[in-house]
């Protein structure tokens, strides 16, 4: 990941989620469900042979790494960030994890799942394919890997993109180019839904998401990855 991206996470990591809020329009304002909602898809798509390590990769100040201890009960719990001030936030929030802020220090060929949630729109493109090549080395042979990203062709992700102050300088990648990376990384694609369809006002008909997985207007999608 880019040289630049430390100084950048370490200014926004004490006010990382004040941030993400003042983002949000208020319909959308579900700081906890928007979290939440990726980990319950990893562990309902892993409860068949639930994860005994698992990787937050880009882990940030440990908003999913803790809700993954709520959900994943059995995993141990690793998170890895660029930024030593939110490893340090997420240490806190966290404490029964193990963090690396250097990932040469993270063991290769170890990890039952590897989470990727919103991280590789904030790696340069130029080196991105080298950032999914490792994280396909973090995994154990037969490992999962999870990449969510904001999808570009829905209008309202866009907007929360552009307004929110730590995605200035992020550059968003729509679905065929996560699949494509994951492809020259030697990686097979499992699946690729697009996710949340549905904001708070019509959270009645979040059960129904499922079922429109192949429409692109989700506000973000899942690549599923198997090594």
């Amino acid at each position: 990941m880019s040289r630049q991206e430390p100084p950048e996470f370490d200014r926004y990591a004490g006010r990382y989620e004040e941030d993400l809020r003042r983002s949000m329009p208020a319909a959308l304002a579900e700081d906890r469900y928007f979290a939440e909602y990726k980990v319950l898809h990893v562990a309902r798509r892993m409860r068949d042979r639930p994860p005994g390590t698992f990787l937050d990769f880009g882990c940030g100040v440990g908003r999913s790494l803790s809700i993954a201890g709520e959900h994943l009960p059995g995993a141990q719990l690793w998170g890895y960030d660029v930024s030593t001030e939110s490893v340090a936030l997420a240490r806190e929030r966290t404490p029964q994890a193990r963090f690396a802020s250097d990932l040469d220090a993270l063991p290769r060929g170890h990890f039952d799942v590897v989470f990727a949630a919103n991280v590789f729109h904030h790696i340069p493109p130029a080196e991105r394919h080298d950032a999914m090549r490792r994280c396909g080395e973090l995994l154990r042979d037969g490992g999962r890997m999870f990449v969510f990203e904001h999808n570009p062709l829905n209008p309202v992700t866009r907007r929360v993109f552009e307004r929110c102050p730590f995605d200035t300088d992020a550059v968003m990648l729509p679905r065929a180019e996560t699949v494509a990376l994951a492809r020259a990384a030697g990686l097979s694609v499992l699946r690729s839904p697009y996710t949340l369809f549905f904001p708070r006002p019509l959270s009645l008909l979040r059960p129904l998401e499922g079922l429109l997985a192949w429409v692109p207007l989700g506000a973000q999608y899942c690549v599923e990855l198997s090594k």
